[in-house]
Parts: structure tokens; C-alpha cells; sequence
């Protein structure tokens, strides 16, 4: 299945076969997407039992709300973003028994704000805070930021989670610091 057109003609049929009824096509479409699946949970969840928690939940909101599904040959990238609002619901249910660190000292940094106070973060409060700058912001600016810095996914995984170019999630995050930076160092 090397063919990306033959990959969506192949899914398109899985998701109309399934939603007529045909569990052979959800088992089909289980065993040709699991391993994909579970390396993007295992990415964003780290806790084994949490991880195949998820894919649970996962497929079963695939099942059930499989009629909601416009267009057949979305069905990946549908998969992906019930992936993705299913760990993010997970984590922010285990929030409060988590202590939450952002690292933003990674090399794309820009040189000059690489002093910020915020470098880290260790408290909720403060979290909360950088929580409430981030809800004032584009969805998808709050996406990148939070994908690259509460998940430590790469820019890459980034880009192809939310379907657009690398260079779109830099700029995504770079608003997403400037934002932060302008309300801490003020």
C-alpha cells in the first residue's frame, strides 16, 4: 500500500463498509491501522495502561460515530483527530495529579529570549496562567504550542497531526511565545 490514492480508495471503501453494518471491514480497518495508531497515542501518552486506554476509546468513538464522517476518504485523518481530542482529554483529566513542566529551551529559541523566566515552568498557578494566555489565541496556534510543549512532539509529527507545513507550526509556536513573552516580562 504504497500508493497514497490507492491507501484513500482502499479506506474510502473500509469506512462505507462499516458504516452499513460490516464488522469484518471495522476488524479489517483495526488490524490495518493499529501500529500507526499506537505510536501516535504512545507519543502523546506515556503511561502504557493510559496508551491502550486510549485506543479503546478511540476506536470505539470511530464505531459509533462513524455516520458523522462526511467525506470516506477522510477517514485517517478523522482517526487521527479523535486520537489526538481523546489524549488531550486523558491528560487534562490527570492534570491535577501531574506536576507540569515546559521546557522552552530547545535550539529554535531565538537567541535574544533565551533568558525568559519562561524557560520553565513548574507551578500550577503559573501554568494556569500560561493556560489562560494560550485560550485568548488561535485554536490552531494553541495546538502547535501545546503539542510541541506539553507533548514534546517534533515539528514534524506536529505538522502532520494538524495537516499543515512545518513552517506553518514554527510560526504557530513562535506567536504562541510571543504572546507568553509579552505577558511575563511585562
Amino acid at each position: 500500500m504504497a500508493n497514497s490514492s490507492f491507501d484513500q480508495q482502499y479506506y474510502s471503501l473500509l469506512a462505507s463498509r462499516i458504516r452499513e453494518g460490516d464488522s469484518d471491514a471495522f476488524a479489517e480497518l483495526y488490524g490495518a491501522t493499529y501500529d500507526t495508531m499506537y505510536r501516535r497515542v504512545r507519543s502523546l501518552l506515556h503511561d502504557p495502561d493510559d496508551v491502550h486506554d486510549a485506543l479503546q476509546e478511540i476506536y470505539m468513538s470511530v464505531y459509533e460515530n462513524i455516520g458523522s464522517l462526511r467525506l470516506d476518504r477522510l477517514l485517517v485523518p478523522w482517526m487521527r483527530q479523535i486520537a489526538y481530542h481523546v489524549c488531550c482529554d486523558m491528560l487534562r483529566r490527570d492534570l491535577p495529579r501531574r506536576e507540569r513542566t515546559v521546557d522552552l529551551s530547545d535550539n529554535t529559541l531565538p537567541p535574544q529570549s533565551a533568558d525568559l523566566s519562561l524557560r520553565q515552568v513548574y507551578d500550577r498557578d503559573t501554568w494556569e496562567r500560561v493556560m489562560g494566555i494560550l485560550s485568548r489565541l488561535p485554536v490552531k496556534v494553541q495546538q502547535a504550542f501545546t503539542l510541541r510543549y506539553e507533548f514534546g512532539m517534533k515539528l514534524e509529527e506536529i505538522a502532520g497531526s494538524m495537516g499543515v507545513s512545518p513552517a506553518s507550526v514554527k510560526r504557530y509556536i513562535n506567536m504562541a511565545r510571543a504572546a507568553l513573552q509579552r505577558e511575563f516580562v511585562n
